[in-house]
C-alpha cells in the first residue's frame, strides 16, 4: 500500500516537458515538475534497523545470466504494487543485444514511465523523491542505500550511489538532444536502476531487516613466483588445516567479503598463506590439495584458483547464489607460500583448508584455466513499449572496459550433478510442457550431456528434451513401470530445457547433468571397451592416482583428442554418514559438484564424467572410507 503525496500549487495538469542543463547533487529527481497531480510512494512492510548495508561499488556485468535476479524482482513488484499492476518493468535482456548491461545478469529493471504524462512523471519524481531523500533515520539516500541502488538514469541524467557527491550529471549528451526521438536513450521515457550484487541478491536490510554491512576484501597484489617447477607425484596427507575465514577475519587483515574486479586492474584478489601452519612445512612445498568453499555468495558466480607466478587458473568451486559450494584443487604454491583466490561475479565469503602438500619433484606443476532504437510518446495509447535501450556509467578515473572473454573449450566435465528430478513438482504429464532449469549448467551454455532417467511411467511412450523455444530438440523412449536410463547430448538455452511426454500416462524424470559445450559445437560420445581401472578400499582420506587411461579401452593414446572419459563407478561404505567421490583429471580442478554419491549400507552405482589430465591420468578421491570400482565405458571426443 501505497502513500499519497499531496499535487503542488500550479495547475493538476503539470507543465510540458522543458528540457534543462541543471546538474549537481540533490536528493530526488533532479528536475521537479510544477503542478503535478498527486503520486503515491512506496510503503516499507518491516521496520528498518538503524544500521546500514555496505556502501555500493561500481560492479559492471561480468558475464551473462539474464534471470530476473531476487531483488530485482522484489524492486519490480514493489514499483508495481505503488502504482498499479499495469506499469511495465523490463528486467531480462539477451547476451546478444546491446553492449555491456547489468539487464545481462539479471540486476537491473528498467520501468516504462515518461516526462511527458504528468501523472506518469509525478509517479516517477515521487518515486525517486522517496527512494533518494532521507529514511526514517535521516541517513541521506538512505532508501537507495539499502536497496543496493548502484545507478540510476532519468530525465538526461545519471545519478551514481557509489559516487553520491557528484549528484545528477548529464547523460550520453542529452542535454542538446531535445527531441522526442531521443527520449528513450535520454531515458524521459524510463527510469534505469541498476543494482549492485548484493542489492539484487534480495537479502539487504531493507527486506529482511539484516543490514549486509561485511565490508570488502582491499585490492591486492603478488609479486611471487612459483615455489617449484614440479612436484612430486604422491601427496602426504594432514589432519586437515583451515588457513583462510573470511567471516572470522582467519587469513585476512580483517573480517571482508572477496568481491568481483570492479574495474580494470582493480585485482580483487585474496593470497592466502598455506606454509608453515599446523602440518605443512614452512619449505619444501611445490603444492597444497585443498577444499574450498564459497559461502552465501551474492552472485552465481565461479571461483577461480591459482598459484601466483602461474598465467592460467582452475575453476574450484561453481558458486550459486544466496547457497554455500565447495571444491577441491591441487595448487602450485608461490615462493612466498601463498596461493591465490578470485571470484568472477559479487561477492562472497570464503573458507579453506588444506588436506594435504606436495614436496618437489618431477611432474609438472601447473594449473590450466578451464572455460566456462528510439521510442517517439505521445497521449495516445499504444502498444506496450520496448525495453530501454542500455547505458553505462563512466566510472572513475576511466570507463569500465567490457568483460574479456574467457577461454572457452568445447566440452567441460564436471563429474555428475543432478540437474532436474521431477519429484519435486510431481511426475510429467500428459500434454504438459515443463521448461525447467538445469543445475550446474551455465546460461550460455549450447548443449549438455546428461543421462535422463525415467521411472513410475503409468503407460509406455517418449520424453522430448527440447530448448524452451522448441528450436532443437531429442527424444528417449520408455517403458512402464520400470526404471530406464540413458546417457544423451540433449540442446539447451539459458541454462534450460523444455519437457514434454508423448504417452497417454504421466511419468518421473530426473536429469543428471555430467557436462556441457559453451560453443555450438556437438559433444561426440564414443563407446569404449569395458575396462576396470579402479578395485579398491579407500580410506577417504588420501585420493588415487590412476593411469594412464589414454590407450585403454579404446581411447586414444593422444589425450588431446580426449575431452573426458566416462565412466561407470560403484561404491559402497559401512560409514556411519553420507559422502560423494570426484573423480576429475590429474593437476585439473576438482568439479565443484558431487560426481558421485555414496549412501551407507548401500550399493550405488553411477555414471559420471571426468577430464583427464597430466599424462592421460585421473584423480579419485572418495570423502568417506569406501570400497571403490571404476570401469570406463565410453569418452568424449574433440
Amino acid at each position: 500500500m501505497g502513500l499519497a503525496v499531496p499535487p503542488t500549487s500550479a495547475s493538476a495538469n503539470g507543465d510540458t516537458w522543458q528540457p534543462s542543463t541543471w546538474t549537481g547533487p540533490v536528493a530526488g529527481p533532479p528536475v521537479p515538475g510544477t503542478g503535478l497531480p498527486p503520486a503515491a510512494v512506496p510503503g516499507i512492510a518491516q521496520p528498518l534497523p538503524e544500521g546500514y548495508d555496505v556502501s555500493p561499488t561500481y560492479e559492471g556485468q561480468a558475464q551473462c545470466d539474464p534471470d530476473a535476479k531476487p531483488g530485482t524482482q522484489r524492486l519490480a513488484d514493489l514499483i508495481k504494487a505503488t502504482y498499479g499492476e499495469d506499469q511495465t518493468v523490463w528486467i531480462p535482456r539477451a547476451c546478444d543485444v546491446g553492449g555491456q548491461s547489468e539487464h545481462k545478469e539479471g540486476r537491473a529493471l528498467d520501468w516504462m514511465t515518461t516526462v511527458r504524462k504528468s501523472q506518469q512523471r509525478a509517479n516517477a519524481e515521487a518515486f525517486l523523491a522517496w527512494l533518494l531523500g532521507p529514511d526514517q533515520f535521516g541517513n541521506p539516500y538512505g532508501n537507495a542505500m539499502r536497496l543496493g541502488v548502484m545507478y540510476i538514469g532519468w530525465n538526461d541524467r545519471i545519478w551514481r550511489g557509489y559516487d553520491v557527491d557528484r549528484g545528477w550529471t548529464e547523460l550520453k549528451g542529452c542535454f542538446s538532444r531535445s527531441s522526442s526521438g531521443n527520449d528513450t536513450v535520454c531515458h524521459r521515457d524510463h527510469i534505469h536502476i541498476s543494482l549492485t550484487w548484493d542489492g539484487a541478491s534480495g537479502r539487504t536490510s531493507f527486506w529482511d531487516g539484516t543490514p549486509m554491512d561485511a565490508p570488502y576484501c582491499a585490492p591486492a597484489r603478488s609479486s611471487a613466483g612459483q615455489a617449484s617447477a614440479g612436484r612430486a607425484e604422491g601427496m602426504v596427507a594432514i589432519e586437515p588445516v583451515k588457513v583462510l575465514g573470511t567471516r572470522r577475519a582467519l587469513g585476512v587483515p580483517e573480517r571482508c567479503r572477496l568481491q568481483q574486479d570492479t574495474s580494470s586492474g582493480s585485482s580483487h584478489r585474496i593470497y592466502a598463506k598455506v606454509t608453515g601452519i599446523g602440518g605443512i612445512p614452512a619449505e619444501g612445498v611445490a603444492a597444497v590439495a585443498v577444499n574450498v568453499s564459497a559461502l552465501g555468495s551474492n552472485a552465481p558466480s565461479r571461483i577461480r584458483i591459482w598459484g601466483p607466478g602461474e598465467n592460467a587458473s582452475d575453476i574450484v568451486v561453481q558458486a550459486p547464489m544466496n547457497k554455500d559450494a565447495t571444491g577441491t584443487a591441487i595448487v602450485p604454491v608461490s615462493t612466498d607460500g601463498t596461493i591465490a583466490l578470485a571470484t568472477k561475479a559479487g561477492a562472497t565469503d570464503l573458507s579453506m583448508e588444506v588436506v594435504g602438500y606436495y614436496p618437489p619433484g618431477d611432474t609438472p606443476n601447473a594449473t590450466q584455466a578451464k572455460p566456462g532504437g528510439s521510442t517517439e510518446m505521445s497521449d495516445e495509447p499504444g502498444p506496450t513499449p520496448a525495453p530501454a535501450e542500455s547505458f553505462n556509467p563512466e566510472p572513475d578515473p576511466a570507463p569500465v572496459p567490457p568483460p574479456a572473454a574467457e577461454p572457452v573449450d568445447e566440452f567441460i566435465a564436471i563429474g555428475a550433478e543432478v540437474g532436474y528430478e521431477s519429484s519435486a513438482e510431481g511426475p510429467l504429464q500428459p500434454g504438459e510442457e515443463r521448461v525447467v532449469g538445469l543445475a550446474a549448467v551455465p546460461p550460455e551454455a549450447t548443449s549438455a550431456l546428461v543421462m535422463v532417467t525415467t521411472r513410475e511411467a503409468t503407460k509406455r511412450g517418449k520424453v522430448r528434451i527440447a530448448t524452451p523455444d522448441k528450436g532443437a530438440e531429442v527424444s528417449l523412449r520408455f517403458p512402464k513401470r520400470k526404471v530406464r536410463s540413458s546417457v544423451l547430448t540433449v540442446p539447451v538455452s539459458g541454462g534450460q530445457v523444455n519437457l514434454s511426454t508423448k504417452s497417454k500416462g504421466a511419468v518421473q524424470v530426473r536429469v543428471d547433468v555430467m557436462g556441457y559445450s559453451l560453443n555450438g559445437k556437438p559433444i561426440k560420445i564414443r563407446d569404449a571397451a569395458r575396462k576396470r581401472i579402479v578395485k579398491a578400499k579407500m580410506d577417504g582420506a588420501a585420493p588415487m592416482v590412476v593411469g594412464p587411461i589414454t590407450g585403454v579401452a579404446g581411447l586414444p593414446k593422444r589425450g588431446k583428442r580426449v575431452t573426458g572419459v566416462i565412466l561407470r563407478v560403484t561404491t559402497r561404505t559401512k560409514n556411519p554418514e553420507p559422502g560423494n567421490l570426484r573423480v576429475y583429471g590429474l593437476d585439473k580442478a576438482a568439479p565443484g559438484t558431487r560426481s558421485a554419491p555414496i549412501e551407507p549400507a548401500h550399493k550405488q552405482v553411477s555414471l559420471v564424467v571426468s577430464e583427464v589430465g597430466t599424462d592421460g591420468k585421473i584423480v579419485v578421491a572418495p570423502t568417506v572410507p569406501s570400497r571403490v570400482r571404476v570401469q570406463i565405458v565410453g569418452w568424449v571426443r574433440r
